[in-house]
């Protein structure tokens, strides 16, 4: 994958085709690793806390530095 900027990792609840992404990431095979982990471990949602299940985990790439910007715009370090 070529993503110059760094990944997001999305899910889609199953018969939807809205995206939520769920984390940002700088390398590829850091974000197929938390796609692998959450399949296994369903991770809480932020808002409600529940248990995120029966979802499809998509791995995509951050293209444009705008969108760079705008995803890594609350990050702490």
């Amino acid at each position: 994958m070529n993503g110059k900027y760094g990944y997001k990792v999305c899910y889609r609840t199953q018969g939807s085709n809205r995206l939520k992404v769920y984390l940002v990431t700088n390398t590829y095979d850091g974000a197929i690793w938390n796609v692998r982990w959450y399949e296994n471990h369903s991770p809480p949602d932020r808002k409600t806390n529940k248990p995120i299940e029966n979802v499809i985990w998509l791995v995509i790439p951050i293209n444009t530095y705008i969108e760079f910007r705008y995803r890594w715009r609350g990050c702490p370090f």
